[in-house]
């Protein structure tokens, strides 16, 4: 794996590119928050395949990838309860009562003072924090519950068309929305397993989006 960092390229193994979850994260998800932020997507995929998006837990998961109703009351417990229902774990993590949207920003916030390289969790971190950041900061411009409840399917799209319907003058703003759409999406929901298309992307686009996100709200 090739990255470069400050005008030096170096040259590591890649690690994790075989089944990630299995030989790496599994293995720290209740003492590492990045590598359990990580786990979030690949967790809904599982849902999904195996019994539905009616099911709770997958109606729980999503409210962690995208800022719906509830996101700001959903704690570590309850993930940790997920994920140990899914995996036959019984694990709990050392603050149970902290909110997953904090933890998913103290994640991303650490991700940005570790050395640009595979780092592939902090990849996934990044990616869902700008996805959360700009869905609330959409959210709470459009500001119209009547938007809001028809918002059940691809709603970062549709809420970015919103917004430039209404905003069509904020052009700065529109083109970040825009790069959120162009980097997220593939990212974290299509290649949820193998996680293909964020591996060839560099660190620093992702931490130069985020920074740019957080700066709209």
């Amino acid at each position: 794996m090739a990255s470069r960092n400050k005008g030096v390229v170096t040259l590591a193994p890649a690690t994790g590119v075989r089944n990630i979850f299995a030989r790496d994260w599994k293995h720290h998800f209740f003492d590492n928050p990045k590598k359990k932020v990580a786990s979030i997507p690949f967790l809904r995929n599982l849902v999904e395949m195996t019994v539905g998006e009616d099911n709770s837990h997958y109606v729980d998961l999503t409210a962690m990838l995208h800022w719906k109703a509830g996101s700001e009351t959903i704690t570590v417990s309850q993930l940790d309860g997920i994920y140990n229902a899914i995996c036959r774990e019984e694990g709990t993590s050392q603050e149970p009562n902290k909110l997953v949207c904090e933890l998913v920003t103290e994640a991303a916030e650490a991700s940005l003072a570790d050395n640009a390289g595979m780092n592939l969790e902090n990849k996934i971190v990044l990616a869902i924090a700008i996805r959360l950041v700009a869905e609330r900061f959409m959210i709470d411009q459009i500001n119209d519950q009547s938007v809001l409840e028809t918002l059940e399917s691809n709603q970062a799209g549709r809420l970015t068309e919103e917004y430039k319907s209404r905003f069509p003058e904020k052009h700065e703003n529109i083109a970040t929305l825009d790069r959120v759409a162009l980097m997220t999406p593939e990212n974290i929901h299509v290649n949820s397993f193998m996680y293909e298309p964020i591996i060839d992307m560099s660190d620093d686009h992702l931490r130069k989006l985020f920074g740019d996100v957080k700066a709209l709200c």
